[in-house]
């Protein structure tokens, strides 16, 4: 298992999150709905699947990115609502004899094949492999009375939710979820997304149907203690020594905290068979900098020119007050369109306000390279 993954961190991997965890688990426990939030690549992914496996959850995982209609949401729904099925019940034959009483207007279809046992729902009105989105709520309803007969409690993961958020008729979707969730017994909904913006949105507006449905759960960075105590460990597992507090201190300025970017320069560094000095960290965060250029500016690079003007102001110095006469002399903006950049950019969670409640860049990759290039 890698130390530091650019995907998914579990087991040893994993770090600390330990009031993370244990809220969640209550909730899983209480069936207590959740909607976490946080920025790209902060570790949400990893928090669910560590919280799921240490509490041995049967659960399936619905992913929401590439939904572009309410067929599309269905279908994908239909498809989770499968695989948990066969998880509760796992005893093929059982299940058969199960399925034909169970979901009958959704005519179960048990199959075997190369990649083992599935469960297919055909939707009332289904054409092809498109659902009709009026199916959802029944679909969920039905999963959480199975789950209740067959006596066990489950999870259902919704992953980036937000992108419901942008489809055609998303109101009527949000308000079918939302019956089927708040009369549910035995099974427990997470949802998550990296677009903190829509999600306040969709969950904390008095006029969406999802309004007050769930606990909101913020995940922020991990603290420089706990990943402290973190990077000795692995130092110390790695090398038989414990890093010096200044290399663990220069890993932190580059890094910022940020979960993805303190992994991939963590990477880099554990993979020498000697501990790290000053410029063996520099070298590598310049190293990674520039061969993932075209990556780190891809979401920057079709900005207005207004937010990079923005962007490129903040990452020379962060700011408190924005609409102040220096800052508007240094980026030579008007104050208006100062507030409509940082709106828009907030929004697309590329600034944030930091601890010291000043407006800095969240990536810190972005930071690097508009200081350096």
């Amino acid at each position: 298992m890698k130390l530091f993954p650019s995907g998914l961190a579990m087991g040893s991997a994993f770090c600390n999150r330990v009031s993370e965890r244990e809220t969640l688990s209550k909730n899983i426990s209480n069936i207590t709905h959740t909607v976490i939030m946080a920025p790209r690549r902060y570790g949400k992914s990893s928090l669910i699947k560590q919280v799921l496996t240490e509490n041995q959850c049967e659960h399936a995982w619905i992913d929401f990115l590439s939904v572009t209609s309410k067929e599309d949401a269905s279908t994908k729904i239909a498809k989770g609502v499968g695989q948990l099925l066969l998880r509760l019940s796992p005893d093929w034959k059982k299940l058969q004899k199960q399925a034909a009483g169970f979901m009958k207007s959704m005519s179960p279809e048990l199959n075997l094949g190369l990649m083992g046992q599935s469960l297919t729902l055909h939707m009332p009105g289904q054409s092809g492999n498109q659902a009709q989105s009026g199916s959802i709520e029944e679909t969920l309803l039905q999963l959480d009375d199975y789950a209740q007969k067959m006596g066990k409690k489950a999870v259902l993961v919704f992953d980036e939710f937000q992108q419901l958020n942008e489809i055609k008729d998303n109101l009527s979707v949000e308000a079918m979820i939302r019956h089927a969730v708040e009369r549910s017994q035995a099974i427990t909904y997470i949802f998550s997304g990296s677009n903190r913006h829509l999600l306040h949105e969709m969950f904390g507006q008095s006029n969406r149907p999802l309004y007050r449905l769930c606990q909101a759960m913020t995940i922020e960075r991990i603290s420089a203690g706990d990943y402290s105590a973190f990077l000795k460990k692995l130092g110390k597992t790695q090398w038989g020594v414990v890093l010096d507090p200044e290399i663990i201190e220069r890993i932190f300025f580059y890094s910022e905290f940020h979960p993805f970017y303190l992994n991939a320069l963590c990477e880099i560094l554990w993979s020498s068979d000697t501990p790290p000095l000053l410029e063996d960290v520099d070298n590598a965060w310049a190293w990674y900098i520039t061969n993932h250029k075209n990556v780190i500016v891809s979401e920057i690079i079709n900005l207005p020119v207004n937010q990079k003007k923005i962007i490129q102001a903040l990452a020379d110095q962060t700011i408190k007050e924005p609409t102040g006469a220096d800052f508007s002399h240094r980026t030579k903006l008007s104050v208006s369109s100062i507030k409509q950049s940082i709106e828009a950019l907030m929004a697309k969670d590329i600034i944030y306000k930091n601890a010291n409640d000043e407006f800095a860049l969240l990536d810190p990759a972005v930071l690097t390279y508009f200081r350096n290039f």
